[in-house]
């Protein structure tokens, strides 16, 4: 019924975490012009999905071997980090 709803929290969870590292990468650049903003936030999405088509495999292979949750479960941990690295940020 809700299946709509299942990519949500983990494109929430990427949308927190890559913008928590790309500040950490391109901030001191970008504040101290350097670097453009606009410059920074295209390479960032650049390589977020390079990394992602060529690695991405990878990281389900391995979570999925850890653990057993179902769907549901999956997604309401999914948004609990993600709404905790949001709040921590």
């Amino acid at each position: 019924m809700f299946r709509f709803l299942i990519p949500f929290p983990g494109l929430y969870m990427g949308w927190g975490l890559g913008s928590n590292d790309a500040a950490n990468v391109f901030g001191p650049q970008v504040n101290s012009e350097i670097i453009r903003y606009r410059t920074a936030t295209i390479l960032t999405a650049i390589f977020v999905i390079i990394g992602a088509l060529l690695e991405g495999r990878k990281c389900f292979a391995t979570v999925g071997g850890i653990t057993n949750l179902v769907i549901w479960t999956a997604v309401v941990s999914a948004l609990a980090a993600a709404l905790t690295v949001n709040l921590m940020s």
